[in-house]
C-alpha cells in the first residue's frame, strides 16, 4: 500500500538483463510495458520503484481467484494467470441477470483476495476482452447483444485482440486506423492482402468468435528459463544451471502427471540474439 500512486516495476533491478513481468499504471505513463527490457525501463523512469517477482505468491493468488471463478459459474477457461473467461448462461437463478451477476463476481473477488479487477461482459469472448480492457483498472463494461460492431467501432485496430505491431502496421499502410474502417473492407479483399489471416480480421472487426470454450485442458508446453545477471561463457555453470532448469520442468510434469516427447532449448546471447533448437524423441519421456 505504501507503493500506491508511484511508478512500480516488477521483474527486478533496472541494471539486472531480465524483463519487465509487471508495471503500475502509473510507470505505463513513461511507455514502459511488459516484456520490456529491465534496462530499459530504467532508461524511461529512473525513479521508479523496481521490485523482484514473487511467483510461488501470484500462482496461489490466482488459484484462488479461479476458485472464485467455479463458484460462479461451472464453464471456466483459465487463459492466463490473471485472465479468465465464465459462460453465465443458464447461471440467473443463481446469480440474477448477468450484468448482476458480473458485478457481483469482481465485487467478490476483491472482497476476498484484496485485488482489484475489471471485468467484460458480451455475447462474445472477443468482445468481452476488449470490454474488460476498456474497464481498467477496476471497471464493468456491458456491450448488449447486437451492439459488438457498434462497440468496437471507434477503437484503434490494435485493441483487437490478435493484432500487434506488424498487423497494425500494414493495416495503416492501408489507411485504416479504427476499427470501423476495418470493418468496411470487403471479407475478399482482407483475405487477398492477408491470407487467412484476412477471415479473421473480417470476423474479429464485428466482434465474432470461432473458438469453443477450452475447459480444463492439459498444458501444452512447460517450460522454466533463467537470466544470467552477466554474460558467461562458464560451460560448468552452464550445464549446472541447464540441470537445474531441466529438474525443475520435469519435477512440474511429474505432479500433473504428464510425458512429453519434445525437448526444446533457447539460448539468448547478449544484445537478445536468440537461437532455439528441438529434437522429438521415439517415445514420450
Amino acid at each position: 500500500p505504501e507503493l500506491r500512486g508511484r511508478p512500480v516495476v516488477v521483474g527486478g533491478r533496472p541494471d539486472q538483463r531480465g524483463v519487465v513481468s509487471a508495471a503500475s499504471y502509473e510507470a505505463r505513463k513513461y511507455g514502459i510495458h511488459s516484456a520490456m527490457p529491465l534496462r530499459t525501463a530504467g532508461r524511461l523512469c529512473p525513479h521508479a520503484v523496481f521490485l523482484d517477482g514473487h511467483h510461488a505468491k501470484y500462482g496461489e493468488m490466482s488459484d484462488r481467484v479461479a476458485g472464485i471463478l467455479g463458484g460462479f459459474s461451472p464453464i471456466v477457461e483459465m487463459v492466463s494467470i490473471d485472465e479468465a473467461y465464465l459462460d453465465l448462461s443458464g447461471t440467473e437463478r443463481l446469480h440474477g441477470p448477468p450484468l448482476a451477476a458480473a458485478d457481483k463476481l469482481l465485487r467478490t473477488i476483491t472482497r476476498e483476495t484484496g485485488l482489484p479487477c475489471s471485468g467484460g461482459l458480451a455475447t462474445t469472448r472477443l468482445t468481452a476482452k476488449v470490454a474488460s480492457d476498456q474497464a481498467k483498472p477496476r471497471g464493468l463494461v456491458w456491450v448488449t447483444p447486437g451492439q459488438e460492431a457498434r462497440f468496437l467501432a471507434p477503437l484503434p485496430v490494435r485493441k483487437i485482440p490478435g493484432i500487434g505491431e506488424v498487423t497494425e502496421r500494414a493495416l495503416r499502410a492501408l489507411g485504416i486506423e479504427l476499427v470501423s474502417q476495418l470493418a468496411e473492407l470487403p471479407r475478399e479483399k482482407l483475405e487477398k492482402i492477408f491470407g487467412q489471416w484476412g477471415e479473421a480480421l473480417y470476423r474479429k472487426a464485428r466482434g465474432g468468435d470461432a473458438y469453443e470454450f477450452v475447459i480444463d485442458a492439459e498444458p501444452k508446453s512447460i517450460s522454466h528459463n533463467h537470466t544470467f545477471g552477466e554474460d558467461t561463457a562458464d560451460a560448468s555453470a552452464l550445464g549446472s544451471m541447464l540441470s537445474h532448469l531441466s529438474q525443475k520442468a520435469c519435477k512440474r510434469l511429474r505432479e500433473a502427471g504428464l510425458m512429453a516427447r519434445t525437448l526444446t532449448v533457447t539460448i539468448r546471447y547478449a544484445g537478445f540474439d536468440t537461437h532455439t533448437r528441438s529434437r522429438t524423441l521415439r517415445e514420450p519421456t
